[in-house]
């Protein structure tokens, strides 16, 4: 991966041993993978190409450099609050010419993205990271898993080496340009030769449907998605701290429709736990009312910067954690609302951060009542 410079690609800063423990320093992609922005519902062509011309760039690079990624699916393309596309996990990539780094016999990668020579067991070639591609594409287009959401590997392994994926081009998609959708059907052929020889190929045919305009609508998906997980985050009350809401509603008006509300993720059947996920997660969990002050600190500092995606992360698990041990009414966990109410109302949230501002105003004017007496 060192070996590769490109912007599609993500960065590689160090890597070592840490005891007997290797590790990697790499670039954190500040946005959205594609399933998660794919939860909604299908994309539209201008901003499906925005993504495909981003891999396939990215592609090409690695391709130039002598790397194949073997595992192109939509959980290893991020999207950036910017709209750019950075191709990232090449856990089981190697470099093209050398032997496979798994077992006689054993295949590696992801069956509903995998192509089927390498499902029956050939070695992947540059064409293979295509099919990938073309089955993202597909994906972004139909809103849809290639082979159904079917969790088995066997059925998917019978689909893809069977009738394989269903054309775009049958007319069964009528919002795909006619060329976009052959393209798409030629990225995911089940013959190796009958796609494009190389990435640097699938570039030049994907510019014609790409445009600036794909990419600044991207950005907004990716805002959009960013601001919806907060708010799901930020609703998750945890059980017996549960307000009572007051008998009348804040003195402010707020255009209900000015902003999409929160869509509750579907299961994702293909979505392994990245390792910043896990390494978030573990973090997080450890959170205790010791160390939520300090947590805190961190998080008004990440909101300082304008990392709101993560701060909305770590307000989220601080304010349960601080109103499960501490209680509503506790300057910490007020100190928690606010920040998290700010960092809601910067990702454009505005209802759900007025509702906690008038949460922690509430509260506030609570404890000053009760100083008072």
């Amino acid at each position: 991966m060192a070996r590769i410079d490109h912007p599609g690609v993500v960065s590689l800063y160090d890597s070592g041993l840490h005891g007997d423990v290797p590790y990697f320093v790499m670039q954190l992609v500040d946005g959205v993978d594609l399933a998660t922005l794919v939860e909604a519902g299908a994309l539209t062509p201008g901003v499906a190409c925005a993504v495909g011309l981003g891999v396939a760039r990215a592609l090409a690079a690695a391709h130039e450099a002598g790397v194949l990624h073997r595992d192109v699916k939509p959980t290893n393309v991020g999207i950036t609050r910017q709209g750019s596309v950075v191709l990232h996990d090449f856990g089981l990539a190697r470099l093209a010419g050398e032997s496979a780094i798994t077992r006689t016999g054993v295949t590696m990668g992801t069956p509903q993205f995998m192509a089927p020579e390498v499902i029956m067991g050939a070695a992947p070639g540059p064409t293979a990271d295509l099919y990938g591609l073309g089955v993202c594409l597909h994906f972004m287009l139909t809103g849809n898993l290639p082979f159904g959401p079917a969790a088995e590997v066997g059925a998917v392994v019978d689909s893809a080496l069977g009738a394989g994926i269903r054309p775009l081009s049958t007319g069964l998609f009528p919002f795909t340009p006619v060329n976009l959708a052959l393209l798409v059907d030629r990225l995911c052929a089940r013959e190796a030769s009958a796609r494009p020889r190389t990435a640097a190929e699938a570039v030049r045919l994907l510019e014609p449907f790409g445009g600036d305009d794909g990419q600044a609508a991207l950005a907004e998906l990716v805002a959009a998605s960013v601001r919806n997980t907060a708010i799901l985050q930020a609703c998750e009350t945890p059980a017996g701290t549960r307000e009572t809401p007051p008998e009348s509603g804040p003195e402010y008006e707020w255009d209900e429709h000015a902003l999409p509300g929160p869509r509750v993720p579907r299961r994702d059947v293909f979505r392994p736990l990245t390792l910043s996920t896990t390494t978030r997660r573990l973090v997080l969990s450890s959170m205790t009312p010791q160390n939520a002050v300090s947590r805190q600190r961190e998080a008004v500092n990440l909101v300082l910067r304008g990392e709101l995606q993560e701060a909305a992360e770590m307000l989220s698990s601080i304010t349960q954690v601080c109103l499960s041990s501490l209680g509503p009414d506790h300057p910490t966990t007020l100190a928690a609302q606010f920040w998290q109410a700010v960092c809601l109302a910067r990702l454009g949230a505005g209802p759900k951060a007025l509702e906690l501002f008038s949460s922690v105003n509430r509260h506030t004017d609570q404890r000053g009542n009760d100083s008072d007496e």
